[in-house]
């Protein structure tokens, strides 16, 4: 198949052409030295929503086959773009190289029109919102694409595996928020029954229903998706909820920390199985598969109940010491991962043995732990650090084990990498249950989320420093996600991406293997539904900049006031967080940033120091109110020489 793919080397340049709207798919075959590139335009299979809405979206999909035998091409990492042409003139070998080394530039005056590489991160926020951050920009100017304002405050999420629909529990408002994450909007919100708690949240794996604790009662409830969603309450224990499913979803188990047990449902029929008294306060367990048993962690006792769901019964207890928060599986499916608080360390445990096989001491007090494919990462509340550890480690351990060897416990090799200038205890109520560490689409690294320093950091794995910082826009988060957008593999040879297509024409189609170095563009035509609907567009600010001083002088600070009004009804906008005010000099020799912050309502301010004489413009952004710097003309003011 090496020969074969090594053909794909040479570029060609051909154009195909077909009409795609969101009721017709259409497809579009290339054949190139025996391979069968093929690109179609899907529309997405209309899933049933909380909500009446008119899904228009599509789907990208390419599919690569050898023409004989039609066998599928996998294990590929296909990238591609699509770029709306603004000429007639074909692309040619040049261009076309051109081309990808423009788009994945990551520069704003180089993006395509469709990127199907992307991922955006989102962030739960201490102030009612969620955040959609394009990190892939550029690291200096990450760009907030949108705001989504919620009901009360958000406290856990999942997000569907399509990317397509995020559900936010509300433990105030007694609901889950449904966020149409392509819209970038709240389609619905689901109540679970006055009074409630709903706090930890869980999509059953084929995603036909969500399950959620309903934290200091006896229930858990069971949110069914569709048009017309149903609630049912299932009767568990009391005390606070985690939901953890086996990977065939057959079975659910619910832990209730004041009953000191947890409770295995059957999934299909919402039917109880059975209550199991495990260890004292259970917090969350995990599932393993190759062991077909449930792992639990309870935080007041020294030991991690093993649970084998046939038997509804504990069949093993493993003493991890007391101040266990947090227990999860590592990619190789056979380990066990137990985080203690108290601790501050990391036991990890051969499931198969069911015997501790290595521990680490970690960041102070950690609280979290996820996994790239590589490395483990554990966030510390009482350090500006986390923790790095390489899960390779455990399995040259579990090689080396043997019976003289059995008993000993062996120490793994830690990193410590800076994570902000302050630890996430110093801000004690954005501490919650969402995860604050996530890993990027490419597994070779992670994101995460600083509360104290309202910011996001990028890192690598193999660098000693993160190598970025992303801004939350002076939000406080309370939770991190990444929302891939990217071409991913659904099945042997076959890669699918959400696409929107908002204008109709002729597009380039630049596609992109790294291993081996592929690179191929052809054009087509696409035509957006006439019969689209036009989106309600939310009304923009009115600005009106107040007077300046009779001067402004360079090397003077200087308190630049804008009133914002509802452009719509004239009404004065107070509690705006994200009003931003640029400032520059045409061409661009100097600009600057400012945060706006409110001096009375509806009136903004930023002071400024403009560093030499000249003429300077000025705009403001103010995205949750839909108001980006493009949609305003420029306000001009001179500055003059000091006295």
């Amino acid at each position: 198949m090496t020969n074969v793919i090594v053909k794909l080397m040479l570029i060609f340049s051909v154009a195909y052409a077909f009409t795609a709207n969101a009721t017709q798919d259409v497809e579009t075959h290339v054949e190139i030295q025996g391979i069968d590139l093929a690109l179609q335009l899907a529309s997405s299979q209309k899933e049933e929503t909380t909500d009446s809405i008119e899904d228009q979206s599509l789907r990208a999909i390419i599919k690569f086959k050898e023409k004989l035998t039609g066998k599928a091409i996998s294990q590929l990492r296909p990238k591609a773009w699509l770029s709306l042409r603004r000429s007639e003139q074909v692309a040619t070998e040049t261009s076309c190289e051109a081309k990808v080394r423009s788009f994945s530039s990551g520069q704003l005056t180089a993006r395509a029109d469709v990127d199907l590489n992307s991922y955006l991160l989102l962030t739960l926020n201490q102030d009612k919102t969620v955040t959609f951050i394009n990190p892939q920009v550029a690291w200096s100017r990450s760009k907030l694409e949108s705001i989504v304002v919620l009901p009360e405050q958000g406290l856990d999420w999942v997000l569907t595996k399509d990317g397509k629909w995020l559900y936010v529990t509300m433990p105030d408002a007694s609901a889950v928020a449904v966020i149409d994450t392509i819209a970038h909007k709240v389609v619905s919100t689901l109540s679970t029954g006055k009074g409630t708690k709903p706090t930890r949240i869980a999509l059953t794996p084929d995603q036909q229903s969500v399950w959620v604790g309903l934290d200091g009662s006896a229930s858990v409830a069971v949110l069914s998706r569709g048009d017309k969603p149903e609630l049912k309450l299932l009767e568990a224990a009391k005390g606070l909820h985690q939901i953890s499913f086996t990977q065939d979803g057959k079975q659910a188990l619910v832990t209730n920390t004041a009953a000191n047990s947890v409770s295995l449902f059957d999934v299909a029929t919402h039917k109880k199985l059975g209550d199991i008294a495990v260890s004292n306060t259970p917090l969350k367990a995990a599932w393993v598969e190759k062991a077909g048993l449930f792992y639990v962690a309870s935080i007041n006792s020294t030991d991690l109940s093993v649970i084998d769901p046939l038997k509804l019964a504990v069949v093993s207890k493993i003493d991890v010491g007391q101040g266990a928060v947090d227990v999860a599986v590592d990619p190789q499916g056979r380990f066990v991962w137990v985080v203690n608080q108290l601790a501050s360390k990391v036991v990890v445990i051969d499931s198969a043995t069911n015997t501790k096989l290595a521990t680490a001491q970690v960041a102070t007090e950690p609280d979290q732990i996820v996994f790239t494919t590589g490395y483990a990462y554990i966030r510390g509340l009482a350090s500006e650090k986390f923790s790095l550890i390489e899960i390779g480690q455990v399995a040259k351990l579990s090689e080396k084990t043997n019976a003289a060897t059995a008993n000993t416990l062996h120490e793994l090799a830690v990193t410590q990498i800076q994570a902000g200038e302050k630890p996430p205890s110093t801000e004690t109520q954005a501490i919650g249950v969402a995860p604050m560490i996530v890993p990027i689409p490419e597994q070779n690294g992670a994101m995460i989320a600083s509360a104290p320093g309202k910011s996001i950091y990028y890192y690598t794995e193999g660098m000693m420093v993160p190598m970025g910082t992303l801004d939350n826009y002076q939000r406080i988060p309370r939770g991190l996600m990444v929302l891939d957008r990217s071409l991913r593999e659904t099945s042997p040879g076959v890669f699918e991406a959400p696409v929107v297509i908002e204008k109709s024409g002729n597009y380039d189609v630049a596609v992109m293997l790294d291993q081996p170095r592929i690179i191929h563009c052809f054009t087509t035509k696409l035509s957006v539904n006439a019969e689209k609907p036009t989106k309600n567009v939310t009304p923009k600010l009115k600005l009106e900049l107040l007077p300046l001083p009779a001067t402004v002088t360079a090397g003077v600070a200087t308190t630049i006031r804008f009133q914002l009004q509802d452009a719509a009804t004239g009404q004065l906008q107070s509690g705006i967080r994200d009003a931003r005010l640029l400032a520059f000099e045409p061409p661009g020799l100097w600009q600057q940033r400012f945060w706006l912050t409110e001096e009375s309502e509806g009136v903004y301010q930023a002071i400024i120091t403009f560093p030499h004489t000249g003429r300077f413009k000025l705009l403001v952004e103010a995205l949750s109110k839909g108001l980006a710097f493009t949609d305003q003309p420029l306000s001009t003011l001179s500055v003059a020489k000091p006295p």
